[in-house]
């Protein structure tokens, strides 16, 4: 199991009715989440920053993360500004990994 936190900033040249109808249609072809991904949390902000995060599981997660990655951009080019993906820990684990 990893959590993965993603944040992206969406291009802000496209209307948010064409990201919206991405989304949807890649929601709709069961691409969205990929497989072995549970979606935790996924916001987004007035302006078009958001986060994402992921609890993504079994031996080929890495691959999930960048499918996860590619999708959106396939379907729509140029859809984010930025976009960075980050293997996450709970504040308590990692206190107790700097601890020991």
């Amino acid at each position: 199991m990893m959590e993965v936190v993603t944040f992206w900033t969406l291009n802000p040249s496209l209307p948010p009715s064409k990201i919206a109808e991405v989304g949807a249609m890649l929601m709709q072809k069961g691409v969205w989440p990929p497989k072995n991904t549970k979606v935790l949390a996924w916001y987004v902000c007035p302006g078009g920053r958001g986060v994402t995060i992921t609890d993504v599981q079994g031996a080929d997660a890495a691959e999930s993360v960048y499918e996860g990655w590619v999708m959106w951009p396939k379907e729509c080019p140029g859809i984010f500004a930025s976009l960075e993906s980050f293997p996450a820990l709970t504040a308590g684990k990692a206190i107790e990994i700097t601890l020991k």
